[in-house]
């Protein structure tokens, strides 16, 4: 009995003596999140062979052709968001893919797309305009191949996290045209 009560207490003592000096992940000076928020000038906010993850809010209102654009009215559309990614090759060139799901009542994913994307970031402020194409599949009133074009605006708050909005016109096969708005955080890895 006196062997077990010795065995028991030793090792509660090593263990909490291990514990103190266990590393914590806050306390890792190269992890990821340390840079989240913060950003030092000398380190650039877009760079080449970036990573990241888009999560954005949405809206697709269908059109009737490409004129009737500036007609749109938010009451006539669908709200939702979706998710998406990007890889730039160099700081300038990349391609992205995304999907949509709009709170519609209907499938899950409304559309899935794939894009080639061309930006301009100015690293004194940010900002970083740019345009993008591509194709895709449409789930969503009924399954159709689509093209579409588009400009966008990302603002880099640090090298790691920032804010994107941009718009698109998208071709439909067999139903009525869509534009479709996106704003979001974007996330680099």
């Amino acid at each position: 009995m006196k062997q077990s009560k010795l065995f028991i207490t030793t090792a509660a003592l090593m263990l909490m003596s291990g514990a103190a000096q266990a590393a914590h992940l806050y306390d890792d000076p190269h992890a990821w999140s340390t840079g989240l928020f913060v950003y030092t000038p000398a380190s650039p906010k877009y760079t080449a062979n970036e990573f990241s993850l888009d999560l954005f809010g949405s809206f697709i209102a269908d059109e009737h052709r490409i004129e009737d654009i500036f007609k749109t009215n938010i009451r006539h559309g669908e709200w939702g968001g979706g998710v998406g990614i990007n890889y730039f090759f160099t700081r300038e060139i990349g391609i992205g893919g995304d999907i949509n799901m709009s709170a519609n009542g209907g499938k899950l994913i409304d559309q899935a797309l794939g894009s080639l994307i061309i930006r301009w970031p100015f690293e004194s402020c940010g900002l970083a305009p740019y345009i993008f194409g591509g194709g895709g599949r449409s789930f969503e009133p009924e399954w159709e191949w689509l093209g579409h074009a588009g400009v966008g605006l990302e603002w880099r708050l640090n090298p790691n996290l920032g804010i994107f909005t941009d718009g698109r016109y998208e071709w439909l096969d067999h139903t009525s045209d869509r534009l479709l708005l996106r704003a979001g955080l974007r996330i680099v890895f």
